[in-house]
């Protein structure tokens, strides 16, 4: 199951900016062999005493000059991927818009596409530009906007090669071949992607599980319009839905699987603890929720690491960024209202790249 399948919605760059995509790609491949000399550096040059605390290692690293260039350079690098990539995606707004309208308004439609306007937004999605994504994950300038969720796909697949991610396997294959392992026999009916962006995870559950029913959800109008018509437009049946996490209108007990990727770092600690509880009560007996997500796990790092890998809070706009690597899942999964027994935390390595991801776990007992 590919990582990155080609559709109709693709922008392909010209020649100029599949150029400046590969050295960007190249730089930031570069840029992920310098943690090394940084551990190095602050050994050298910055570390004042043996119980430095991570806040105190981050404050000395911030000091320092070098170090301040080595974040210049990260930060400059993700700006000049958002920048290849936006230029030619920006062109073809028109024709973009088109194939939204088309695949959208088409009758042999396989799945439906739902907007809400009143739907809450968090606020810190509001007040930042997640990633550096150029005009932030809720981009909407008109009611044909697309561009949030184009930028999303292209951008995730720049990157994830920057940061060595295999391409053959999707986050979705990550989680499938997880439960074909855990949970063997296990046929989902109804499954739910939630905080599906662009429908990059959601389309494989449509496509491995033709009998299913796949709704997925986001707040946000540009990445689902973009959703909806690139499933259209691979012959995937899903429901897309504008709806905040911690407010999901199904009633209680109904999916069998839900699933998010991704998603969990991009959320306070509150909204988080909600959006569990609101899975716990989606799902039916005999259900699962996986929540799978990058792994950041302070309690697993040395000090000088959890300084370094806070790199992102404040300059890759991740505003929830110590929140996730600090918090308890399985606290959290508790109070939502799982059973201890039902619950785990386990590490899914990808099957054809360097990569791994955390999958959150909780089961309702049949």
């Amino acid at each position: 199951m590919t990582r990155n399948p080609g559709h109709d919605l693709l922008t392909v760059p010209d020649a100029d900016n599949a150029a400046r995509q590969g050295f960007v790609l190249a730089l930031k491949q570069h840029l992920q062999s310098w943690r090394p000399q940084t551990r190095a550096l602050y050994e050298r040059e910055i570390k004042s005493g043996k119980n430095e605390t991570a806040a105190q290692i981050r404050d000395g690293l911030y000091r320092n000059e070098t170090y301040q260039a080595i974040c210049c350079i990260r930060r400059i690098a993700q700006q000049m991927m958002w920048e290849c990539i936006r230029s030619p995606i920006e062109r073809n707004t028109g024709t973009l818009s088109e194939k939204y309208q088309y695949y959208a308004s088409r009758k042999n439609r396989v799945g439906t596409l739902t907007l809400n306007p009143d739907v809450e937004i968090p606020e810190s999605l509001s007040r930042v530009d997640v990633h550096l994504q150029p005009g932030g994950y809720l981009r909407n300038e008109t009611d044909r906007d697309i561009l949030a969720g184009a930028l999303y796909e292209a951008g995730g697949a720049l990157y994830s090669q920057g940061q060595n991610i295999g391409t053959r396997e999707s986050k979705a294959g990550v989680v499938m071949r997880y439960i074909d392992r855990r949970y063997p026999g296990f046929s989902p009916g109804r499954i739910l992607d939630i905080g599906c962006s662009a429908g990059a995870s959601s389309v494989p559950y449509a496509e491995a599980c033709p009998h299913a029913e796949v709704h997925g959800i986001d707040v946000s109008a540009g990445m689902l319009r973009y959703a909806h018509a690139r499933a259209e437009a691979m012959g995937a049946a899903v429901h897309f839905h504008q709806m905040n996490a911690v407010d999901m209108v199904f009633p209680d007990g109904s999916f069998d699987l839900v699933v998010s990727h991704n998603t969990m770092h991009e959320m306070a600690d509150d909204t988080r603890q909600k959006m569990f509880a609101e899975c716990r009560r989606l799902l039916r007996p005999g259900g699962i929720c996986i929540h799978q997500d990058v792994p950041l796990r302070f309690d697993r790092l040395d000090r000088f690491l959890q300084a370094e890998y806070s790199y992102d809070q404040w300059f890759n706009a991740e505003p929830h960024w110590l929140e996730y690597a600090c918090c308890d899942f399985e606290e959290m999964m508790l109070l939502a209202g799982f059973e201890r027994e039902h619950i785990g935390v386990e590490t899914l390595k990808q099957s054809d790249g360097s990569f791994s991801w955390y999958a959150v776990t909780g089961s309702n007992p049949a």
